[in-house]
């Protein structure tokens, strides 16, 4: 074969590497991002309602109109409760695309209408009153979070990355055409890679979905365009705002067809994709015109970042720009804030708005990682604080900022609260008695999120109800967490909710507290179990479409890896953190890596990889400050599990006394819980003897005592008290204690194997779809071959069989699997 010269075949290669063809082949084995091509999800995508709908119209004939916004699945839906009742032998008509349609078709008299189409689409008249005469009408939203994941999960060959699946979320916000066109307009431009079994987004999330290229007609009717954009351009736009801006009723139609969503006051683009190419688009005098008409509004300059930007150059008005700069702030959209500061700041401006301006400039640098400039600006702004004596209200308020900020930036650099709680200190002396309460505070919340609880709650009682407004919501959430931390729960649980009343009765955008949501988390799975926490879902699923909050995407798999740990199911807990840890080296927050592998080193050690455990062992002790964190106890207490499962119990052991030393006796608990899985007689023996309430606590106690002094009965009431909250790794473990100490062959033997095999369901997850195994093998055959995305016609091919009999097969594994996902 001719081989062209070396200087020729370089050119000859680039130039098929850049041909699709050759893309297409070598992608197909392994090079690149085509063997992750999205493929149609065949399962119904809400198993829960298509189940709930489906008995609806089984036991009482109820027909259904499903109305949701574009790319929202509502025709999808409607599918797959046909297939259900048809599988009833109930007669059904299908009537999709209501909104579309210029008449009425053919309905048998005793068939159940099925009908989907657009919400807010205007209907003919003869349709609107056939469907208003025949069904009752069914919004249909978008898929929550946990939804979309699954479905994403199923339309890629590979488990896609957290940061993967941030960037689909934040691009579809769970409408399911939103998602196949991000991740199509992400693998277009080469951003999909795979590696070590998983896909992978090379880009930051954000960047990413400002950099979709979409054709928003497909979501955006053309008279609610202009209602749109001015949301794209203003992010913080209220309803009265939009309602002054144009005719109430664009508004209102926008809202109706679920383009945009309501969020108490606040509104968001819903998919939020669109908003990148509508600004985009935006020419310039659309611009000046929208902002020119928003800023218009009473008040409107102090709380609408983007109008603020755009009017300080028209009106100069920079007491007004930094007061929107700390609306950006609050929002998390710190490239904004930092704009406006930069930009007030080069026009003339007092004293004291100087100075709030370079702490705002100083807030957004840190948030956005760049410290350095950060801490320039701190200077400056000390510099001119100091300049002259504090006297009046403003300059004092500023001086405690000041103060914050500084405390603040010292302790995310040191990895430490020592060099923050000495600038607090010393600020205490210099502003006297009437800053103590917020010093005080501030005091409270470093000792907390340095994971020096006990510490932290003695600075509280010293302080008691004095802390100011938000500060006093925000220590009362560390608060709860130091006292689960501590081994008082139930004390932790009534805080809890106290909070949650105390949020019902106020600003609701005072309370989107990421410290309020963790402290929920923690008290709901150490306190009361992971059953407990499961029936938390919706207080998390509305956070996850709050704008206010900011849950880092690598925390989100943390949380999944504790919660696996909790359950017993160790080798999706590995998943789980070795996700968290690829995806806070990249995109932090640095200080939750020690966390993440120390889960990982536990996930490790529990499935036999020991000397990898312990590796991760060391290089989480090697960063700096790695215990210094909200979660550094459970680091620790991680870190003694590991031992535990390693056999190393004398070093577990040393790891739960330094905790009961440090008076955080409920992280002992769960440090000591796998040596008591282990029945090591001194964990146990420990473990009784702290004080720590809460009913794992108990529980783990309890698997402790009957370890110590085994009793079948004990332990099979252990087992099923494991089981009814969710922790199931416990379960396994008092079954199978039960199950020793049996007769082979009696009745209790026979149950104590039940209560063995259904903890091991739960651990493996197999109990979760039951229904699976009761298809036939040629299910089997098909079920499989539908998962690798092969067509009806390509299955019934490799089969033998005909296209009818694959639809046959396929009617029937919906029927099976949907029941047991529900």
């Amino acid at each position: 074969m001719h081989r062209p010269p070396a200087t020729q075949r370089s050119v000859w290669l680039r130039r098929i590497c850049e041909n699709r063809v050759y893309r297409t082949w070598f992608c197909a084995r392994g090079g690149g991002s085509e063997m992750a091509t999205w493929r149609r999800v065949r399962v119904p995508l809400r198993p829960a309602s298509v189940n709930r709908y489906t008995e609806l119209a089984r036991r009482e004939r109820r027909s259904m109109f499903f109305v949701g916004a574009p790319g929202a699945g509502a025709s999808q839906l409607a599918g797959n409760i046909a297939t259900q009742l048809r599988l009833s032998n109930i007669p059904v008509a299908r009537f999709d695309d209501a909104d579309r349609a210029r008449r009425i078709p053919p309905v048998p008299s005793d068939a159940v209408v099925l009908a989907s189409g657009r919400a807010g689409a205007p209907l003919d008249p003869d349709v609107q009153r056939f469907l208003q005469q025949h069904t009752e009408t069914v919004p249909v939203s978008a898929l929550t979070r946990a939804e979309l994941e699954r479905v994403v999960s199923l339309a890629l060959s590979s488990p896609p990355s957290s940061r993967l699946l941030e960037a689909l979320w934040r691009a579809s916000h769970g409408n399911l055409a939103a998602a196949h066109t991000a991740y199509e307009e992400f693998d277009r431009q080469g951003w999909i890679t795979s590696s070590h079994g998983h896909m992978h987004l090379s880009v930051p999330v954000r960047d990413a979905v400002d950099a979709i290229a979409v054709d928003t007609s497909r979501w955006v009717p053309s008279d609610s365009e202009h209602v749109l954009v001015t949301l794209a351009l203003e992010p913080r736009a209220r309803l009265d705002d939009l309602e002054r801006a144009h005719e109430p009723a664009a508004v209102q139609g926008a809202l109706a067809r679920g383009v945009l969503a309501r969020h108490g006051d606040a509104l968001s683009l819903h998919p939020p994709l669109l908003a990148a190419p509508l600004r985009r688009r935006a020419a310039s005098t659309v611009r000046a015109d929208t902002f020119g008409t928003l800023a218009d509004a009473p008040g409107a300059i102090t709380r609408l970042p983007a109008v603020a930007l755009w009017a300080l150059g028209r009106k100069g008005d920079v007491a007004a720009a930094a007061s929107a700069a700390k609306v950006a702030f609050a929002a998390h959209d710190y490239t904004t804030g930092l704009a406006l500061s930069d930009t007030a700041l080069s026009h003339h401006c007092d004293q004291a708005t100087r100075i709030a301006l370079l702490l705002l400039r100083a807030q957004c640098l840190r948030m956005l990682e760049r410290l350095s400039e950060a801490n320039t600006s701190l200077k400056e702004a000390a510099a001119l604080a100091y300049a002259t004596p504090i006297v009046s209200t403003e300059s004092f308020a500023l001086a405690l900022d000041l103060v914050a900020t500084r405390a603040d930036l010292l302790h995310y650099r040191d990895r430490s609260p020592d060099a923050a709680l000495r600038v607090i200190d010393e600020a205490s002396s210099l502003l006297g008695e009437a800053a103590e309460p917020t010093l005080g505070a501030l005091s409270v919340l470093h000792l907390a999120y340095a994971g020096r609880f006990r510490d932290a709650l003695m600075e509280h009682a010293r302080l008691g109800d004095a802390a100011p407004g938000a500060l006093a919501r925000r220590i009362e959430a560390m608060r709860i967490l130091a006292l689960d931390a501590t081994g008082s729960s139930d004390e932790a649980a009534v805080l809890l909710g106290r909070l949650d009343r105390q949020a019902t009765s106020t600003d609701a955008g005072e309370w989107a507290s990421e410290e309020h949501l963790g402290a929920r988390f923690s008290v709901m799975l150490h306190g009361r179990g992971v059953a407990a926490l499961a029936a938390e879902t919706n207080r998390f699923a509305a956070a996850d479409t709050d704008g206010r909050m900011r849950i880092d995407h690598g925390i989100r798999r943390l949380a999944d890896a504790e919660i696996a740990v909790n359950t017993g199911d160790l080798v999706a807990a590995l998943a789980a953190a070795s996700d968290a840890v690829n995806t806070i080296e990249r995109d932090g927050p640095e200080d939750y890596l020690p966390r993440a592998l120390s889960l990982r080193a536990l996930a490790l050690a529990g499935t036999g990889e020991s000397v990898a455990a312990l590796r991760e062992l060391v290089r989480a002790r090697a960063l700096p400050g790695f215990a210094n964190s909200p979660v550094g106890p459970e680091t620790r207490a991680a870190i003694a599990g590991t031992f535990s499962l390693s056999g190393d119990h004398e070093s577990a052991i040393s790891e739960c006394r330094a905790l009961v030393d440090d008076g955080l006796h409920g992280v002992a608990v769960r440090a000591g819980v796998f040596g008591v899985l282990e029945r090591h007689e001194e964990t146990c023996r420990l473990l009784l003897e702290l004080e720590a309430s809460g009913d794992v606590a108990a529980l783990v106690r309890s698997l402790a005592s009957v370890t110590l002094a085994p009793g079948v009965r004990d332990a099979m009431r252990v087992s099923r008290q494991a089981s009814a909250l969710g922790q199931f790794a416990i379960a396994h473990a008092a079954a199978r204690l039960a199950q020793e100490l049996c007769e082979p062959g009696s009745a209790l033997h026979s149950t104590a194997g039940r209560l063995v095999a259904a903890a091991s369901a739960h651990i493996t997850g197999k109990a979760a779809t039951p229904g699976r195994g009761s298809l036939t093998r040629r299910e089997s055959q098909v079920s499989q071959l539908m998962s690798e995305g092969l067509s009806n016609a390509e299955i019934a091919e490799r089969l033998h069989l005909s296209k009818r009999t694959v639809e046959g097969h396929i009617n029937r594994i919906y029927a099976k699997t949907a029941g047991a996902s529900a």
